[in-house]
Formats: structure tokens, sequence, C-alpha cells
């Protein structure tokens, strides 16, 4: 969880620029946890057993890690930081978002902060007991045609950390009797 006494959220350029140069340009950044409420955790993540639920069984169990992220989850109650990383540095603690905010082009780079103006990417581990609803992610063509943005995936699933199946391994396909045309549609 997040000791807030330690973080640094307004002009994080003077830290930044200490952790950068201690760092020899590299950011230590901070486990970032997300609970999803309709799944179940599958226990890979190396989470203690009392953390699983941090966030409140309403949240649901943290089945992700999230690594390298500016951006927020997408979950209903989430807490304020949920999904972002945080850079850590002699105690202190600070949003990368911010410091990618501040200085965009030594955090990341030239190449991708003039093209988008953040760091638009992140990396996370899955870790679920069961399968995943199906779903799907649009290209960046179909997307911008209501306003949102793509996401492209790829997956990796570490040996070292899926040494276990679970308990199904298996995506359904298709729609629940009743679905009507208009609800596919929306």
């Amino acid at each position: 969880m997040l000791a807030e006494e330690n973080l640094v959220s307004d002009n994080v350029s003077g830290i930044l620029d200490s952790a950068l140069d201690a760092g020899e340009g590299l950011l230590r950044l901070t486990p970032t946890w997300v609970p999803r409420s309709f799944l179940h955790p599958g226990r890979r993540l190396r989470l203690h057993a009392d953390d699983l639920y941090a966030y409140g069984a309403d949240r649901g169990g943290i089945d992700e890690r999230w690594f390298g992220s500016t951006t927020e989850a997408a979950n209903e109650g989430r807490v304020w930081h949920e999904g972002l990383s945080f850079c850590s540095f002699e105690g202190k603690t600070f949003l990368l978002r911010d410091a990618v905010s501040e200085a965009g082009s030594r955090v990341i780079g030239s190449t991708i902060y003039d093209k988008y103006d953040r760091w638009p990417i992140y990396s996370k581990f899955f870790d679920n007991m069961g399968p995943i609803p199906h779903h799907m992610h649009q290209r960046f063509e179909d997307a911008e045609l209501v306003g949102q943005e793509g996401k492209p995936e790829s997956y990796y699933f570490a040996p070292q950390y899926n040494n276990v199946d679970n308990n199904f391994s298996y995506t359904f396909m298709g729609l629940e009797p009743g679905t009507t045309k208009a609800q596919v549609r929306k």
C-alpha cells in the first residue's frame, strides 16, 4: 500500500533529477497491484495471502501487477492511484506519470515523448484462477471512430510464474441466450 506521507506530488523535478542521476538514468519503480472484482487471483504473483484482498472484498482480489504504468486502472470504486506506477528514491515516492510530465524526453526519450506527449504503454502480469471473460481490444483505427485509443496487446507467460495451470485454461466465445442485436450494437 502507498505511504502517502512519503509522497512527493508537487514539482517532482528536484527529486526526479536526483533519482535519475543516482540511478544513472534508471528509476526504481514500486510494485503496482490491481484488483479485479470479476476475477479470482491465481496466487502466483508472490503476494502474501493476507494481501490478496488488500482493497477490500468488494473490490476483488489482486490478480494483476502492472509495470511502468502512467495509465489509471478503469475499475469502479478505485483508489486515486490505482494502476499508476510510483518511482521510489531515498524513502520518497512520486508518480511515474508526474516524472514523464515534468521531464518527458529525459525519462522516456524524445522519440516517444515527441510523438505521444506521454508514456503510452505498460506491461502487466496476469494471475487469474479461472478464465477471464472473452473481450477484445480495438485497433487504433477502429477505436478512433468512437473517440477512444486502440490497445495493442501481446502476451508472454513466464514459466516462473505459470508453473500451475489453475482451474481452467480455456476461453468461451459466444453470446448469452436472449442477447438482442441492439445489445450487440451497443
